[in-house]
């Protein structure tokens, strides 16, 4: 999970569609509500999620491995966060667009995809209020135990 969460903060970082959110505002959090005071938005988190694993013979497994991928937006028009150009509606499918497939070198990845998005929330920071919202990306893994 920890090469997982790693490989996908480095890409996104690296993707120049997501060039409108800083490098420093792409993250790794213990919770989607969680945001450091100096992240400026827009920005990015990423959380690890559940894993489930499904045992096939010869010590061989598949692991599924959920990672949630979560896109703020600053709230200045109401509409605006949402709808408007990287509104949280853009930046999920700029995020999904840059990791449906991208399986980052890693060994026994054989499939990566978006398995659902939650409604657009809204949340706050001390002086601040922020629109929000969740994709969740599966992670499909070929491993062997030893």
């Amino acid at each position: 999970m920890k090469e997982l969460m790693v490989a996908i903060k480095e890409h996104l970082q690296d993707d120049t569609t997501l060039s409108y959110v800083p490098d420093l505002s792409i993250f790794i959090t213990p919770d989607e509500q969680l945001i450091p005071e100096s992240v400026n938005l827009p920005a990015i988190s990423i959380k690890d999620g559940q894993i489930r694993n499904e045992q096939k013979l010869c010590k061989n497994y598949i692991q599924y491995a959920q990672i949630k991928v979560t896109v703020y937006q600053r709230i200045l028009k109401q509409e605006e966060s949402i709808t408007g150009t990287h509104g949280v509606l853009d930046m999920a499918v700029d995020v999904t667009t840059s990791l449906i497939d991208e399986k980052f070198s890693i060994s026994g990845l054989q499939n990566v995809f978006p398995i659902g998005e939650g409604e657009s929330q809204i949340m706050g920071r001390e002086n601040e209020m922020m629109q929000m919202k969740t994709i969740v990306f599966q992670y499909t893994r070929h491993r062997t135990w030893t």
